[in-house]
């Protein structure tokens, strides 16, 4: 072992009662099975949960949320024990969130109803919880794998891709990010407080619980072959998580290399500057007023490529407001300051451009003409690309002023 709510659905008077009984009384473990025409395998997914519970004498439940099943999976569920409950919208973070909001144990268990994984043996998942880690995830990739269960593309490249990549931006390690068997505390659910509808949810669990330096645990799980065809597709999905990753994580994708790109750039033109004939790289010379002039206007591209999606971010609903968004939105006239900075450093730019013309036009060349050239052509560039930002800026919140009737940030 390595280290919300949603709407129920449900308008008749049967389901709503069922769905209030669920919450009272003392449960221990609740394990969520969403359900979406999985007739072939729920009543055996029901079957193994419940055949967990009374082999260890676990005081629990098992629920299956089905979100518009047309194949009889709803009735072969009640048949093998389970309490279900429908969820009209569909999406796998809206069959969690309904069935979280009813669930009343304080371990909860959640795992696909398509018979992939062995829900008879939830020990290895529950048992780090109950000494006090806050999530395990069932990692696939460390356990028995039956042939065929997941394809060599997802298996090798796509699920180490984005495992990588979510723990490279939370600085946790995880092994199988998009695995979908994981068991959690509730509390640790309501501080994820996971937005995601999709099959992007697994990704957004483990960026909110990297974010929130939850205690995580990985343990192996087996994982078999899926009997009916797969609802996942690789690239329609796939992009969706990446998406979504990108979108959530823009302080890292964008900001942090374009802070980088800012100093790598302004320390190169100042030594460009000052290097009037540049520097010496072995049998040539490098002129670095050259990668100034890229690395500058490149930044502030960056840096409004990043602005843009955190605020698209949270204005979707799949993060919070975050230090961007509170920074856009604060007492500081954001698209004032943007925009005149950017006409001031235009400005700059061409007046420069200006006197390094007068100069050679009068026979006069000026000094360090190679290094100012190059700082005014950033300048001109820099400032362009300020008040692009600050125009995208004002767009931004207009638009979202008119959708939403107020622009705040503490919702």
């Amino acid at each position: 072992m390595s280290s919300s709510t949603g709407s129920l659905t449900a308008a008749r008077p049967a389901e709503r009662a069922g769905h209030e009984a669920l919450a009272d009384g003392g449960v221990e473990v609740s394990i969520i099975l969403p359900c979406l025409n999985e007739a072939r395998t729920v009543g055996a997914c029901v079957a193994q949960a419940r055949a967990w519970l009374e082999a260890t004498g676990t005081t629990g439940e098992v629920i299956v949320v089905d979100n518009g099943s047309t194949d009889g999976s709803v009735a072969l569920a009640e048949a093998a024990g389970a309490t279900v409950l429908r969820e009209p919208k569909r999406g796998k973070g809206h069959a969690i969130a309904a069935g979280m909001a009813a669930a009343r144990g304080r371990i909860i268990v959640m795992a696909d109803s398509d018979g992939t994984y062995d829900l008879a043996h939830l020990d290895p998942l529950v048992a780090p919880i109950r000494e006090g880690y806050d999530m395990v995830t069932g990692n696939r990739l460390a356990g028995e794998m039956e042939p065929g269960s997941m394809p060599w593309l997802h298996r090798h490249v796509g699920n180490p891709l984005f495992s990588g990549l979510i723990g490279l931006i939370t600085r946790q390690r995880f092994g199988d990010c998009l695995s979908g068997l994981r068991a959690f505390r509730r509390e640790a659910w309501e501080r994820m407080a996971p937005q995601a509808v999709g099959f992007e949810l697994e990704s957004e669990i483990c960026l909110r619980a990297g974010r929130q330096r939850l205690r995580l645990a990985e343990v192996p799980v087996p994982y078999a072959a899926r009997q009916a065809q797969s609802k996942l597709r690789a690239l329609t999905h796939g992009w969706e998580i990446a998406k979504f990753i990108v979108l959530d994580s823009a302080d890292i994708i964008f900001f942090a290399p374009a802070v980088f790109a800012l100093v790598l750039g302004l320390v190169s033109l100042a030594v460009g500057t000052l290097a009037t004939g540049g520097v010496e790289v072995g049998s040539s010379r490098w002129q670095p007023v050259f990668a100034g002039g890229i690395l500058i206007p490149g930044a502030t591209a960056l840096m409004t490529l990043g602005m843009a999606a955190k605020w698209l971010a949270w204005r979707r609903g799949i993060s919070g407001p975050g230090r961007v968004v509170r920074a856009i939105t604060g007492r500081w006239p954001a698209f004032e300051t943007m925009l005149f900075g950017g006409i001031g450093v235009l400005m700059g730019g061409l007046v420069l451009d200006g006197f390094l013309l007068y100069r050679w036009s009068t026979d006069h060349p000026p000094p360090l003409p190679l290094g100012l050239g190059a700082v005014a052509q950033a300048m001109v560039v820099t400032g362009l690309n300020l008040m692009v930002a600050a125009l995208l800026l004002g767009v931004l919140r207009m638009s979202s002023t008119k959708a939403g009737g107020q622009d705040e940030t503490d919702r």
